[in-house]
C-alpha cells in the first residue's frame, strides 16, 4: 500500500513540474526570441525550448532557417534537432506521469492501444517529427502514456527533426 502511494505521489510531482515547465514556457515566449544573441547555443535553447511548449507553436522553424543563414546548416539541423528532441521529452514526461488516470478509466482499451502504438511507433515518431505542426506534442503524450522506451523516443524524434531542421537550414542557406 505504500509502494503504491509512493508511484502516485512521483506521478503527481512529474505532472506538476511538466505543467509549471508548459507554463513557465509559454509565459516567456517572449524572452525565448532574445536567446538567438547566444548564436549556436541559442539555436539550441530556442529548439529545446520551443518544443516543451506543448501545442503552442515557438520560433523554432524561424531560428533553424535564420540560424542556416549565419552557420553551417548541417551544424544548425544537428543541435536544433537535439535540443527539439529534448524538448519534446516534457510531452513524453506528461504523458507517463498522467497515464494511470487513463489506465484506471479505460484498462482493456489503454493494453489493445498500447499494443497498437508500440507496432507502428517508429514510423508515427519519425513521420510526425518532420512534419512541422503543433500536433507533434499528442505523439509524444502518447508515447507516454503507452509507456514506450523513452530512449526510443528520443532517438526517432531526433532522427525525424534532423531531417526537417537540414532541409529548414539548407533553406535558409540558400537566401
Amino acid at each position: 500500500m505504500a509502494k503504491n502511494k509512493y508511484f502516485k505521489g512521483k506521478y503527481l510531482f512529474l505532472l506538476l513540474i511538466s505543467l509549471l515547465l508548459v507554463f513557465a514556457s509559454f509565459y516567456y515566449r517572449d524572452e525565448l526570441e532574445h536567446l538567438g544573441s547566444f548564436g549556436i547555443f541559442g539555436i539550441f535553447l530556442i529548439s529545446a525550448l520551443g518544443s516543451a511548449t506543448l501545442f503552442v507553436p515557438g520560433p523554432t522553424i524561424a531560428t533553424v532557417i535564420a540560424g542556416g543563414i549565419v552557420y553551417n546548416p548541417f551544424l544548425v539541423a544537428v543541435v536544433s534537432a537535439f535540443g527539439s528532441a529534448l524538448g519534446d521529452m516534457l510531452g513524453y514526461v506528461l504523458g507517463h506521469s498522467g497515464k494511470h488516470v487513463f489506465i484506471g478509466k479505460h484498462p482493456n482499451w489503454y493494453f489493445i492501444l498500447k499494443e497498437a502504438f508500440h507496432k507502428s511507433a517508429f514510423l508515427a515518431i519519425i513521420f510526425m517529427s518532420i512534419i512541422p505542426n503543433p500536433f507533434f506534442d499528442a505523439v509524444g503524450l502518447v508515447a507516454g502514456i503507452f509507456a514506450y522506451s523513452p530512449l526510443k523516443f528520443f532517438i526517432y524524434v531526433c532522427i525525424g527533426r534532423f531531417f526537417r531542421n537540414l532541409l529548414l537550414a539548407y533553406l535558409g542557406a540558400s537566401f
